[in-house]
């Protein structure tokens, strides 16, 4: 059970550890990383200006290629003829292919995006298009995004992006348009691309990450980004950030259930050399007659080694059977496809665990079985050491401190989970919608809204130019009176639609929302408090900011709402009255006859767009931002069970044999007159004293990594001291039950029988 724990676990590791590096270049790709020195702090991001690549070819002689690329774009709606489906992915250059392992089923690599008028295609997005990849190319299709729309020819196919591929793109199309898009907007102090550069073989990284720190500031006068290179490998697992440096990610988790692992194999190793080394009187005379007939302490240390490599090589096969029953679970769990392939890598590493795992388990009991005495053992004078008794109840005092561990880490993980889901998040959820609206023609976008409107089961429709959750579109264009012009501070930007505030129920706390009844809306400003505070507007309604160079005049402040997951404090926002930016339509629905007012809704859009509706609920895309914590939560859970199983495995065992060690003694002890309740705290107080000692040295451990944990979260739950106490009380009922099943089989055996003579 330990080995099929541990297999499982070393799966879902692998996989973790090989997201992202695949290239056939990966130790020499490095992703262009930007320190934003804020009011608030250094933010990190991702995201260069469009000119990056460009230029750090031309002046850097470390970098031997570099590579433009857009945001990932979501919602690109792709035409040919009748046949029109949407798409997500990326504007990139030539250089991209040339970085980047990108496999081509059609067309040539080398030539795919030489022309502005380039696009390179999915496998399934060719074959759905065009009926297979070589029909598709030389082929034209239209696309379009918001109001942007363009002819282009299709000048490659690749195989479709597998599973260690963080963007798996359905398209890409020339960065050259990119810019064409962007115009005036792409220069040195926006942020709108991101931008990898293949090093040299020999480049030291350190050097290089001094060179380049000032590359941007010396672009735009008064800049406060700093730059630096993060291999791209790396970025998927250690992706969190504190003062402009790595601080860690998803790697947290890898090291968590790694360490799990650790100790899951440890409890079963420490069962193994507990009852080994228990039961060692049985094998007393074994031994002595060996030792008598000439047989070496070297020769029976092997002996016992080769015994504890045969019984684990045994367990290992059943554990990789278990695997396999399990992995249609563990993958439902992980949300990954894992599966065991006897490829050589994984060969060695089952190999690995199953040397190291015979010799965690039979070190100890080989050791200690072969140092007996012939002499000793034919007089039956050995009596248990103190050490061995200290040594075997040390472990058992670990393996229910880790225990103990699991168990406070899975109801902090619960009680946070919980905290986050019932946590006000400025607007309402429930019965949200939230459709692609990539297919709508922006110029019947207004009609479009009308219609859904008078659909009976919608209460409210509007459009936005961002997916709210996760939303990261952010400028520092926005300055006031009074503002210190060196000073840089970065503000969310959403464009919006009339009724987006009533449909999300935003609530105003003060001022007015967009509304058609003032004329044109295009110069006013909605802020977020958090905005308020950091302008530092004592009465913000009435007055003059200045976005990119136009005065907005403030109409109403909008109380803050969490666009983000709780692990970040709100940030300063703005609303803009900007109906031409609509990626996303929000409709809400009325509770009652929901799948009907789907279906319509559905209807309507594809007689809109001659395409099916892409839609989610707004409150499962909001737990989306909390997937990798549930799914940690949920596997802890398990893991946790296990161990806790694992370690009470080992104490029934241990008072299975205690209870048959001391079977004389209980026996005097009830013709004596001992109770059943006695004789049941007898055997069972020493193994409680053993789990108190367990919850002592547990509790202040876990306290400590739980408070860590916590604080990557703005918003936060307490760490409620009935959480520890009731942990160790549970553990403690866990205990006195596994221990008194056999204490009480030990009280209620007939004396008569125990006090028998051989």
């Amino acid at each position: 059970m330990g080995l099929t724990t541990v297999v499982l676990i070393m799966l879902w590791v692998k996989d973790e550890l090989s997201i992202s590096r695949n290239h056939e270049k990966i130790d020499r790709i490095y992703a262009v990383m930007t320190n934003h020195d804020n009011s608030g702090g250094i933010i990190t991001w991702g995201v260069t200006p469009g000119e990056m690549a460009e230029a750090m070819k031309a002046e850097l002689s470390q970098v031997e290629l570099a590579v433009g690329a857009s945001p990932f774009i979501d919602g690109v709606a792709f035409e040919n003829g009748s046949t029109k489906m949407t798409g997500a992915g990326l504007f990139v250059d030539q250089s991209y292919f040339d970085v980047f392992s990108v496999d081509f089923v059609a067309g040539s690599p080398s030539q795919v995006m030489t022309g502005i008028n380039s696009l390179a295609l999915s496998e399934t997005m060719a074959t759905k298009l065009f009926g297979s990849p070589k029909e598709a190319i030389g082929k034209s299709v239209k696309w379009q995004v918001f109001d942007f729309h363009n002819e282009v020819e299709v000048t490659g196919v690749y195989k479709d992006f597998g599973p260690y591929d963080l963007d798996k793109a359905d398209y890409f199309l020339s960065f050259s348009y990119f810019k064409q898009m962007l115009g005036e907007s792409m220069h040195w102090g926006n942020f709108n691309a991101s931008t990898y550069v293949l090093l040299r073989p020999e480049t030291d990284i350190a050097s290089f990450n001094e060179q380049i720190a000032g590359f941007i500031k010396a672009k735009a006068e008064g800049s406060n980004v700093s730059v630096f290179v993060q291999n791209y490998g790396d970025t998927y697992l250690y992706g969190t950030y504190e003062d402009g440096k790595v601080a860690g990610g998803r790697i947290s988790y890898v090291r968590l259930f790694s360490a799990i692992a650790i100790f899951i194999l440890i409890i079963a190793c420490i069962n193994f050399m507990n009852l080994t080394t228990a039961r060692s009187m049985s094998r007393l005379k074994e031994i002595g007659v060996k030792k008598s007939m000439g047989a070496s302490r070297s020769g029976l240390f092997g002996q016992f080694m080769v015994e504890s490599l045969l019984l684990t090589f045994l367990a290992l096969l059943v554990a990789i059977v278990a695997t396999f029953v399990l992995q249609p679970f563990f993958n439902q769990v992980t949300s990954k496809s894992l599966s065991i392939s006897f490829q050589p890598e994984l060969i060695l590493i089952l190999v690995g665990i199953w040397l190291l795992t015979s010799f965690l388990a039979g070190i100890y009991p080989a050791v200690y079985l072969s140092k007996f005495k012939p002499v000793e053992v034919m007089k039956s004078n050995i009596k248990g050491s103190f050490g061995e008794l200290l040594a075997r109840k040390g472990l058992v005092v670990f393996q229910f401190a880790i225990s103990l561990l699991l168990i406070i880490g899975i109801s902090v993980i619960s009680k946070q989970m919980s905290y986050i889901q019932n946590q006000n998040l400025g607007y309402n959820q429930s019965q949200l919608l939230q459709i692609n609206a990539s297919g709508v023609n922006p110029n019947q976008l207004d009609s479009f809204l009308a219609e859904l409107r008078k659909s009976p089961g919608v209460e409210n429709a509007s459009s936005l130019s961002h997916p709210l959750v996760g939303l990261s579109s952010s400028t520092i264009g926005l300055s006031w009176e009074g503002k210190n012009p060196d000073e840089q501070v970065k503000f969310e930007n959403v464009s919006i639609n009339m009724g987006l505030i009533e449909t999300m129920g935003f609530e105003m706390m003060d001022g007015r929302a967009f509304s058609s009844d003032f004329g044109d809306e295009g110069s006013k400003i909605i802020l977020n408090e958090a905005a308020v505070r950091t302008i530092g507007f004592e009465d913000p309604i009435g007055q003059i900011v200045n976005l990119w160079g136009d005065d907005k005049e403030v109409i109403g402040v909008v109380k803050d709402f969490n666009f983000e997951s709780l692990k970040e404090s709100v940030k300063p926002a703005f609303l803009k009255y900007d109906p031409t930016f609509a990626q996303r339509i929000m409709v809400r629905i009325s509770p009652q006859n929901q799948q009907e007012t789907i279906a319509e809704i559905d209807a309507i859009f594809l007689k809109q767009t001659a395409q099916a509706m892409d839609y989610s609920f707004m409150d499962e895309d909001y737990q989306m931002l909390y997937a990798s914590e549930q799914r940690v939560s949920k596997l802890a859970k398990y893991f946790g069970l296990m161990a806790i199983f694992l370690s009470c495995l080992g104490l029934f065992g241990l008072a299975a044999f205690t209870a048959e060690k001391r079977k004389k003694e209980i026996g005097v002890r009830k013709v004596m007159g001992a109770s059943t309740a006695g004789i049941l705290t007898l055997v069972s107080k020493d193994f409680v004293k053993l789990i108190l000692v367990s919850i002592l040295i547990a509790v202040p451990v876990a306290w400590y990594f739980a408070d860590n944990w916590l604080k990557t979260y703005a918003y936060q739950t307490n760490l409620s001291w009935w959480i520890f106490a009731g942990s160790g009380l549970v553990l403690i009922f866990i205990a006195i039950l596994t221990v008194g099943l056999q204490a009480f089989k030990a009280a209620s055996a007939n004396p008569v029988d125990s006090l028998k003579s051989e």
